[in-house]
């Protein structure tokens, strides 16, 4: 600064004491080099006398010495300073104060003089300021009087001078604490931001959310108002460049759209993209690197600009933030970038696993959903004609038919059996394959489920001439708990393999207590065991596999699908056990297994097996009554051969094609029962069931209706009980399974009501 002077004969004292204090005074209120010359300016310069002062500070970039920051000037003054512009390091000056280290009096006529040849002083003080033993900072004074500067006066300056050293000393320590601080806390806020960073990229469910959140972590660690995230989608006409999250105050427009990606020229995402480098652009070298590379920054010109390419798993982008302001991006924000970019890949590369798996998962369940539909109109399309063939083959085989005919019709009847054999065990390998099959608990009696399966199989044994066996010690437990159904099933589907492969002997079923029962359940141990032809060693492993058999041949004696075994090995496992085989190619096979079941207690409740299909059972009580009942079936074969079997009993019979003739008759007439089948035009059976109990509700009476379906997979039975049904039976109606069915749900009608059957005509037995 400079202070308006005259020509003085005396020199000038100082109030050294009293400036000192004031620089110790206003220490807190100055925390830069630059704040501190400032200050020197503004309250201590002024009161060294009528000079042309300034104070020069070592610069940053060069070891010039420059008056920064730019020189204040009072009001009323001149423009122009009579002080050097700046002082240059290699003058000889710089060296004789770092080596003398005291002020300088220096007069045009010396050779030095020609730093100051512009200046309009004859007389030039120059006092160096030490920081320890570095030559921070230089006073300049100059003046046209020689005499002013007393050996005094350039004491006293001298003093100062160190003061301020000492000044300029304790703000760079407290600078370096500072930066030191800083530093320790950058450090824990990229921390925790980096860490935050990776954890929303390992949790990210929602990508654009996870976008969001992301440019909110790198704005709490580096300037990122505008911050965008491109991709590289290809299509069939090539690549291009998308912008599915881009913020940015200048040019928010670009946020959704995409770009095809030319070669030439490039944009600085495309650069990027190409070179699969880190960019970092700052003033220095923005116009360098656009030109050299052939760059056409799009959208408006940023003042720095910081990128940073990702590639995982065929996934490539970049992450950047651009700064319009005086914000310029460093390298150390580059490597921040970069960790920001590799968590954007990562994250988007889970993303597109996940949604492929959602999308294999959802493609799964629709192709189960679409398996599970598929069995269930297979199981009623061909259920319903099976119905027909084994209904009136049946109904013939009791009529008065010659030898060969009936022979005839023993074959159909063998054929049809063995034809829904084969559909029942595709469908259970079905459901069991899809995880669908489960169990089902109640009590059970253990012999009569042997006796049973001896029974159903005692004609093809005596067909061979081999004999069937059983072994059941009576100190094992009879009254059981568990899936009485699914256990017969494994022991018919074993029995059967036995006759099937034996020509010879007998097939035997045992039964072993495999230890003392206990408190609540037993081990009970069972063995199948024939003298047929055995499997090779060899085919041994191959047994429980699917559509697999020892002979496959179209000559083949042992024709079937395969799957009896592997439905028992799966059932068995289903219930806890595992089946064990051993055999003697010539000699015979046996299967063994060991399943745990629970033991009645006194409030359980015996569930009756079904009657024996093979014992014909006439009805008896409640069945004895001439029954009103309306068939609602709207096939012509099987509603011919339903009512052909009521009517056998003696039975009434209303027929009805559909749901809405059935409503209709049922509310002209009053039955005793209502057989329903589901699958009917117009109005199904489940929605003509309800319509008939919302038309209850008004008069209070409730017609017992069964369901008589081809529907037989798994909920079927379920989902007409919950539509209103009473009970259930599926197709092919054994004639006594459907007398067995009509009997139990009319004993519970009248149990519920207490009331006969018809008021107008019939009376209970």
């Amino acid at each position: 600064m400079t202070t308006s002077h005259s020509r003085m004969a005396c020199s000038v004292q100082l109030p050294i004491l009293d400036l000192i204090q004031q620089l110790a005074i206003n220490q807190q209120s100055v925390q830069t080099n630059e704040q501190l010359a400032s200050f020197l300016r503004r309250n201590i310069f002024t009161k060294l006398g009528p000079f042309s002062i300034e104070i020069y500070l070592n610069s940053l970039n060069c070891d010039d010495f420059r008056a920064f920051p730019a020189k204040e000037q009072p009001e009323g003054t001149q423009t122009q300073s009579p002080v050097p512009e700046l002082i240059p390091a290699h003058n000889g000056l710089i060296q004789r104060l770092q080596n003398e280290k005291k002020p300088l009096l220096l007069q045009h006529h010396e050779e030095v003089s020609s730093l100051f040849k512009t200046l309009p002083h004859t007389a030039h003080l120059l006092i160096p300021i030490f920081a320890d033993t570095h030559l921070s900072a230089i006073i300049y004074i100059g003046s046209n009087d020689i005499l002013a500067f007393t050996p005094e006066y350039c004491k006293a300056i001298e003093t100062l001078a160190t003061v301020i050293g000492s000044r300029f000393k304790s703000m760079g320590t407290i600078l370096e604490l500072q930066k030191s601080i800083a530093e320790v806390e950058y450090s824990k806020r990229l921390r925790t931001a980096l860490h935050e960073i990776n954890e929303e990229a390992q949790k990210a469910v929602d990508i654009n959310s996870f976008y969001v959140k992301l440019h909110q972590l790198v704005g709490n660690i580096i300037h990122a108002p505008n911050f965008f995230i491109a991709l590289v989608i290809n299509k069939s006409d090539g690549r291009y460049i998308q912008f599915p999250y881009f913020a940015d105050d200048v040019d928010p427009q670009y946020q959704g759209l995409e770009f095809k990606f030319e070669d030439a020229p490039l944009s600085l995402t495309s650069y990027l993209l190409q070179s699969q480098k880190t960019l970092l652009l700052t003033p220095d070298n923005f116009e360098d690197v656009c030109q050299k590379n052939r760059i056409i920054p799009r959208g408006s010109h940023p003042t720095s600009w910081l990128g940073a390419p990702f590639y995982i798993d065929h996934i490539s982008g970049t992450v950047a933030v651009q700064s319009y302001d005086d914000t310029i991006y460093t390298e150390k924000d580059k490597e921040l970038m970069a960790f920001v970019a590799r968590q954007v890949g990562a994250a988007l590369s889970r993303k597109i696993s996940l949604d492929a798996l959602k999308q294999a998962k959802e493609s799964a369940e629709n192709a189960e959903k679409n398996k599970s539909n598929f069995l269930a109109n297979m199981s009623h399309e061909i259920r319903t004609p099976m119905n027909g063939i084994i209904g009136l083959t049946d109904l013939v085989l009791q009529s008065e038919v010659t030898s060969k005919q009936r022979s005839y019709l023993e074959m159909v009847l063998s054929s049809a059996n063995r034809l829904l054999k084969l559909i029942n065990d595709i469908l259970d390998f079905s459901k069991i394959e899809a995880g669908k099959l489960e169990l089902e608990t109640a009590p059970f009696s253990l012999r009569n489920i042997l006796a049973e399966a001896l029974e159903i199989l005692a004609i093809s044994a005596a067909k061979k001439n081999i004999a069937l066996k059983i072994s059941c010690n009576e100190q094992i437990p009879d009254a059981l708990i568990g899936d009485s159904y699914k256990l017969s099933q494994v022991i018919i589907n074993l029995v059967s393999n036995g006759i099937k492969f034996t020509q010879k002997g007998e097939v035997a079923i045992s039964v072993m207590q495999n230890s003392a029962a206990v408190a609540d359940f037993i081990d009970l141990g069972f063995l199948v065991k024939d003298t047929g032809i055995g499997i090779p060693e060899s085919e041994i492993s191959n047994v429980f596999k699917a559509f697999s058999q020892l002979d496959t041949t179209c000559n083949s004696r042992h024709r079937g699908t395969g799957l009896g075994l592997v439905i028992a090995a799966e059932l068995v496992e289903i219930m806890g056990g595992k089946i064990v085989v051993k055999s003697e190619e010539g000699i015979g096979t046996s299967f063994q297994f060991t399943l745990r079941f629970p033991l009645q207690s006194a409030t359980d409740t015996l569930v009756t097996p079904d009657k024996s299909l093979t014992t014909v059972q006439h009805p008896t009580g409640i069945l004895s009554t001439r029954l009103n009942i309306l068939l609602v079936e709207d096939e012509y074969i099987n509603r011919t051969l339903a009512v052909t079997i009521l009517e056998k009993e003696g039975w009434l019979v209303t027929t009805a094609g559909d749901g809405t003739e059935a409503i209709r008759k049922n509310a002209e007439e009053e039955f005793d029962l209502i057989l329903m089948d589901i699958q009917m035009p117009q109005l199904n059976g489940y929605e003509t069931t309800r319509k008939i109990r919302q038309s209850e509700t008004k008069h209070g009476r409730h017609v017992p209706i069964v369901a008589m379906t081809a529907y037989a997979v798994k909920g079927d039975k379920e989902k007409c009980l919950a539509a209103g049904m009473d009970g259930y039976v599926s197709k092919p109606i054994h004639p006594e399974k459907l007398y067995f069915e009509i009997e139990k749900v009319l004993v519970q009608q009248h149990a519920l009501s207490l009331l006969p059957l018809n008021h107008s005509q019939h009376t209970l037995a």
